[in-house]
């Protein structure tokens, strides 16, 4: 089974325009994202899916610097753009990241994938519940799956929300959950959703002693709760 991890990322979020390219750590909160991604080990491929709009052309030319693989399809239909991405890879699984989401841990993606192995089904998801902090989540889909999803989905929002389909539809597919062993910070954001959440990732990297990569998200919650 060949499995990515693909970042889904756009220029025009209305709460924090331009967010995925925000300065943080040093480089574009996309960079980091996907330096942080490429720590993953159960990963083939780290990529980003954008809109063919004009307006995300930089965060294409960001790709294209790394050497990173960008698929660019309907800005709208973020469903289809993820399920355009993951053929193109000649994916067969793929792990959906929020491109908005720079302190990702990748031991999150590993394990995402490991159980989508190990229990044979169509989604493994941690936010359904959610017990991780926003920013923190991960959902492992076969392609196949995602097939028959985009396929059927008529309600707009399951087109831009992605796996909404998934959860409204529990008796056609097979999902499993896995949740904090830590407790429930579902509460807690970790993304950069709007200014207020953007200016507490900045504060929590900037009292980060080690590379932000060294970090995983337990420490990073600690943190945030220490602001």
């Amino acid at each position: 089974m060949r499995v990515g991890a693909i970042a889904h990322a756009r220029m025009s979020s209305s709460r924090l325009p331009g967010k995925v390219l925000r300065p943080l750590a040093g480089r574009p909160a996309l960079a980091l994202l996907l330096d942080r991604l490429a720590l993953a080990r159960e990963p083939d491929v780290v990529a980003v899916a954008t809109s063919d709009r004009p307006e995300d052309d930089p965060i294409a030319e960001l790709c294209a610097a790394r050497g990173t693989p960008c698929h660019r399809g309907p800005l709208d239909d973020v469903a289809a753009r993820m399920l355009g991405a993951a053929e193109a890879l000649g994916l067969d699984a793929f792990v959906r990241v929020n491109g908005d989401s720079p302190l990702i841990d990748p031991a999150l993606v590993d394990r995402a994938i490991r159980l989508l192995h190990a229990r044979g089904c169509d989604l493994v998801t941690n936010v359904f519940p959610r017990s991780f902090p926003v920013g923190q989540s991960v959902e492992a889909i076969r392609v196949e799956a995602m097939r028959t999803a985009v396929a059927e989905m008529t309600d707009p929002a399951h087109r831009e929300h992605v796996t909404q389909w998934f959860y409204a539809h529990p008796e056609r597919v097979r999902i499993e959950s896995f949740t904090s062993d830590d407790g429930d910070f579902s509460e807690m954001v970790l993304a950069l959703d709007t200014p207020e959440d953007a200016a507490a990732v900045e504060a929590v990297v900037a009292r980060m002693e080690r590379p932000v990569e060294e970090y995983g998200w337990r420490e990073i919650a600690e943190l945030r709760r220490s602001l």
